[in-house]
């Protein structure tokens, strides 16, 4: 048997610098397009639009019922599409909630990295812009 050849102690040359402005640069780059898209709106905006159409078709499924005393043929397919839209609109809303939480994570980051190459003042860390400071020459 071979014995495990043993670490050299040596000691390699360190690594180079890297420059972490231009790090930052890189990925802001990167990030920029992705923070420009919001694509939680379109979710959304899809759910509400679900959303009512679900009430609408459950209001005719509903007054279908009450004026029949045996529930029409068309009154089946009409609940399955109407059980359908509450079940995507429910999807389209949690799908809009994730790309949301994905967004601002994406947003923050892109903050903090302005703020880091000096872009964006400091204050803007907390996301609260500073209060408004009264002009000294109008007397306020």
């Amino acid at each position: 048997m071979q014995a495990a050849p043993r670490a050299s102690l040596a000691l390699a040359e360190p690594a180079p610098q890297r420059d972490p402005a231009g790090a930052y640069e890189a990925e802001l780059r990167e990030l920029a397009p992705e923070a420009r898209e919001r694509r939680s709106v379109d979710s959304f905006a899809g759910a509400a639009l679900e959303g009512f159409a679900w009430a609408v078709l459950g209001g005719v499924c509903g007054k279908l019922l009450w004026d029949s005393e045996r529930p029409p043929l068309f009154f089946w397919p009409l609940a399955f599409l109407d059980l359908l839209l509450f079940v995507d609109a429910g999807a389209r809303f949690l799908r809009g909630r994730a790309e949301l939480r994905r967004e601002v994570a994406v947003l923050d980051r892109v903050r903090e990295l302005r703020i880091a190459l000096g872009i964006d003042p400091a204050e803007l860390r907390s996301g609260i812009l500073p209060a408004l400071r009264p002009d000294k020459t109008s007397g306020r």
